[in-house]
């Protein structure tokens, strides 16, 4: 075999070599990097997961809240209803008034009474009245030029009436938990309806 034929052989061999090296480093690299996370992908990940948290739990809370004082407006207009109709079905009167900041007072035509909390199957920290972004207006239900601080629009005496013909003292019933404001209407007819404040424009909706 010539001198040059060998030096070729040689150098080919060197090559298949350094070819199998690299090839082995590759594949031993990709394996270090598939079994798991490195200390700075951690944290980035952890930092990741953090600013979702920051911006979802006070979103949620928000949620959470008007979520609640909705559904405690609808729950005082259900009991509401329901009272309308054993006044109606018996022929005789039933009162509805407020208690204190954070419940109501049902009276029914023998004596009896029957408190209710805000909120009580709900939750939330409901009460009667309006918040602090009320700007003005009333439903159109309302007696008064604007919702009084104990909550309760009727006349007279602040309280509500359903007589046996189904009919009652139109009123308003407002509600807060100091961020949003709902209110409960009832027509002459005994009709009831739930209202929330828009503070842009200052109008029940």
């Amino acid at each position: 075999m010539k001198y040059a034929e060998m030096i070729g052989c040689k150098g080919g061999v060197i090559m298949i070599r350094l070819f199998n090296e690299a090839r082995r480093r590759k594949l031993s690299l990709l394996t270090r990097n598939s079994s798991g996370f490195t200390l700075i992908e951690m944290m980035v990940v952890i930092g990741i997961i953090g600013v979702i948290i920051a911006i979802a739990v006070p979103n949620f809370a928000a949620m959470q809240a008007k979520a609640r004082i909705r559904a405690g407006a609808y729950e005082i207009a259900q009991d509401l209803r329901q009272i309308r109709e054993r006044a109606l079905s018996i022929g005789r009167e039933y009162s509805v008034g407020r208690k204190d900041d954070r419940s109501y007072r049902i009276t029914s035509p023998e004596g009896n009474t029957y408190t209710y909390k805000l909120g009580g199957s709900t939750g939330g920290n409901l009460r009667f009245g309006v918040g602090p972004n009320y700007t003005g207006g009333v439903p159109p239900e309302a007696n008064q030029a604007s919702a009084p601080a104990s909550g309760f629009d009727f006349m007279p005496m602040g309280t509500l009436i359903f007589n046996g013909r189904g009919g009652a003292n139109r009123g308003v019933i407002y509600l807060t938990d100091n961020r949003d404001n709902y209110a409960i209407g009832i027509n002459s007819l005994g009709k009831v309806r739930v209202y929330r404040y828009n503070s842009n424009n200052g109008t029940w909706n």
